[in-house]
């Protein structure tokens, strides 16, 4: 490759079934699009992941997919970059992957349709408990 080239790779790749959050994943799918583009001093990597996920709905506990997208824009200086999973130039862009699912993939995910319960405002409404409690911190500032 010549300075300004660039190179395209598109990648299906499998992933384990992990536990997160309490509950089962299943990586149905997984694929990645890398450019690398040659620099004077490197390599830039474009790296895009998408990620299907069969998991079940925190409200009905019905099988549901969710689609993660990720991906990172780096400047590669060397032969390693252990925050990319690059090794001897060498990309485990599954390791990658399985890195930042976690930080990806939603605490609560709901099939379509579905939304979280979520209380209704009482708006400045005291707890009744809680009166008593009310001059206890009055000060005169």
């Amino acid at each position: 490759m010549d300075i300004g080239d660039s190179w395209e790779l598109d990648a299906r790749f499998d992933l384990d079934p992990f536990d997160l959050y309490g509950r089962h994943h299943e990586v149905e799918a997984a694929e990645a699009r890398l450019v690398v583009t040659k620099l004077a001093e490197g390599l830039h990597l474009d790296l895009e992941v998408t990620c299907r996920i069969g998991t079940t709905c925190d409200r009905t506990l019905a099988p549901t997919d969710v689609t993660l997208s990720f991906g990172d824009s780096e400047f590669l200086s060397g032969p390693n970059d252990p925050e990319l999973y690059v090794k001897d130039w060498e990309l485990d862009v599954a390791g990658y992957a399985r890195e930042a699912i976690p930080a990806e993939l939603p605490m609560q995910v709901f099939c379509p349709g579905t939304k979280p319960v979520t209380p209704e405002p009482e708006g400045d409404e005291i707890d009744p408990r809680w009166r008593g409690l009310g001059d206890l911190f009055a000060s005169g500032f």
